[in-house]
């Protein structure tokens, strides 16, 4: 029993170590990130009427899509289940079942009418290296009509193959150039806004984006 409880010990010690390697490995990324967008940046790109779409359990993801919607003047759109999804353990086994099966939670589809914007930004935090299942979904059931579609991220660390699923999965979307953002502490609230209005400007214009 003596050797159980210390071989036990001995992985609790290991896993916890590995973790603040790896937060102390991230954090510091962060912040060789953020160090590029100190300058203050100035918005000058025009993406034509803008729609914001998003889904956020934590509010990570909604303080992105309402920071772009406040600086092109966008509308928004949040992603909404029919049945309220709660944090905890069983999130994390219940939404692996979901990414794996396919078989997605509902969601309430009284969804914008794609033909009245020219760009259309979708956010989702990422579960499992992917969007969340409630965007998944959302991008079973929504045709974007050949519009140009910008896709963005929140994550701790690894977006994972996001992208790559978002651009399979959303039909009929003229995919430009997406963003991820890595959840951080409010005092690099600046670099964030500085990261988010250098990415727009980089997005050109939405007739001429290669």
């Amino acid at each position: 029993m003596k050797y159980f409880l210390y071989t036990v010990l001995v992985i609790v010690l290991i896993i916890g170590i590995g973790s603040l390697i790896h937060l102390y490995k991230v954090s510091n990324r962060n912040k060789n990130e953020m160090a590029k967008y100190s300058n203050t940046a100035t918005l000058t790109a025009n993406l034509g009427k803008t729609l914001v779409i998003y889904y956020s359990l934590t509010g990570r993801t909604k303080d992105i899509a309402l920071q772009i919607q406040s600086l092109i003047n966008a509308d928004v759109y949040e992603i909404k289940p029919k049945e309220e999804i709660k944090q905890g353990p069983s999130l994390y086994i219940t939404s692996k079942k979901q990414i794996s099966s396919g078989n997605y939670p509902e969601i309430i589809n009284d969804f914008p009418n794609a033909n009245e914007y020219d760009t259309i930004f979708v956010g989702s935090p990422i579960w499992w290296y992917t969007a969340a299942p409630v965007v998944l979904e959302f991008l079973k059931e929504f045709d974007f009509k050949n519009k140009n579609v910008v896709p963005f991220s929140t994550q701790g660390s690894n977006y994972g193959t996001y992208f790559e699923d978002f651009k399979a999965k959303a039909k009929n979307a003229n995919i430009l150039k997406g963003e991820s953002f890595n959840n951080m502490d409010s005092k690099y609230d600046k670099q964030v806004k500085n990261k988010i209005i250098e990415w727009l400007n980089g997005l050109v214009g939405v007739y001429n984006i290669e």
